[in-house]
């Protein structure tokens, strides 16, 4: 198999998930993810059953594709737009994209994504890949001579982090949306960001 092809195949594909997702997302927006059914996302999305099945195992599994659009931009966003700044600036401006990107996707969608009966919420991925690119981002904070605080590590820091911010999504989920997350994101971790560090 041409490798090329290959990318040409996989990039379709992504382009199809990406239709379904949004197609869902504004449907979900409308009438709630609990009234939204696969058979009126393929409907709206001019495309079959097994088209969706093909990319999707289940409405479920549809809301996972938020993993997969924001580690898209993850690496763009730290090393083309955060490079230059300080570590605890880069550490906040990472946050507050992450409280952007996520409440663009509206308030139905955290709550149900966001929610401790969600089995791919609790595989920790998404947990672990803000983990992995904070600790990276203070790990070479500190080759360039940045001193964490005694008994503080990358990880823990990471760690405190990553609680932090998926308290502040449950928190404007369950007030409706009441508030800027990202505004109020980047308040908290501002107040806080030198006592993790």
């Amino acid at each position: 198999m041409n490798l090329e092809n290959f990318e040409t195949k996989e990039q379709k594909n992504m382009k199809v998930k990406e239709h379904i997702f949004d197609v869902a997302l504004s449907m979900m927006k409308q009438i709630g993810y609990d009234n939204l059914t696969i058979r009126m996302i393929c409907s709206e999305a001019n495309i079959s059953t097994g088209m969706f099945y093909k990319h999707f195992h289940s409405k479920e599994d549809l809301l996972a594709f938020y993993y997969d659009k924001a580690q898209q931009d993850f690496d763009s966003i730290i090393n083309e737009q955060l490079h230059d700044l300080p570590l605890d600036q880069k550490l906040v401006s990472f946050y507050v994209w992450i409280c952007q990107f996520t409440s663009n996707l509206g308030i139905d969608f955290c709550r149900n994504f966001f929610h401790s009966k969600n089995q791919r919420m609790n595989t920790t991925l998404f947990h672990n890949k803000l983990i992995e690119i904070t600790s990276q981002c203070i790990r070479e904070a500190i080759r360039e001579g940045f001193v964490l605080s005694e008994g503080r590590t990358p990880d823990a820091v990471s760690k405190d982090l990553c609680v932090i911010v998926k308290g502040i999504i449950f928190d404007w989920s369950s007030h409706e949306g009441s508030y800027d997350m990202s505004i109020y994101c980047h308040q908290m971790l501002n107040r806080c960001i030198r006592g993790l560090l």
